[in-house]
């Protein structure tokens, strides 16, 4: 029986390290567990707007946790993801569609305050 990962958002990420209650307590509970997962959109989405201290925590994670990569595959899934939401009318940001198909190539569970940006209905989702 595998692990099930957790693949935060940046925004989850982002409250959990500033120290927000439930965001910071999943947070240590991935950690713990070690069922962190990091997407790279994440990484560079974080790292954007981070500041000196939360930058060296976040590189603290990624050395013990690593990111997932983006490959061909996942490009695909998150293009057909776009692709059909834009048929709808609908426009998902083409990062937060790399993000979700990075959760679904590696079967992990992404975990999101912003659950609308992330409509897909094949892969795994928390709302926090």
């Amino acid at each position: 029986m595998g692990l099930n990962l957790f693949l935060p958002d940046t925004n989850v990420l982002i409250y959990g390290l500033a120290g927000h209650s439930l965001s910071a307590q999943f947070l240590r509970e991935w950690i713990e567990q070690k069922t962190l997962t990091l997407s790279v959109v994440v990484v560079a989405e974080f790292l954007t707007q981070a500041t000196t201290k939360e930058e060296k925590t976040f590189e603290a994670l990624i050395d013990q946790f690593g990111s997932l990569p983006i490959d061909t595959t996942i490009a695909r899934i998150a293009a057909s993801y776009r692709k059909s939401f834009l048929k709808t009318g609908y426009k998902l940001k083409l990062p937060d569609c790399l993000i979700a198909a990075t959760a679904k190539f590696y079967h992990s569970t992404l975990v999101t305050f912003d659950i609308k940006d992330f409509p897909m209905q094949d892969i795994k989702k928390l709302k926090l």
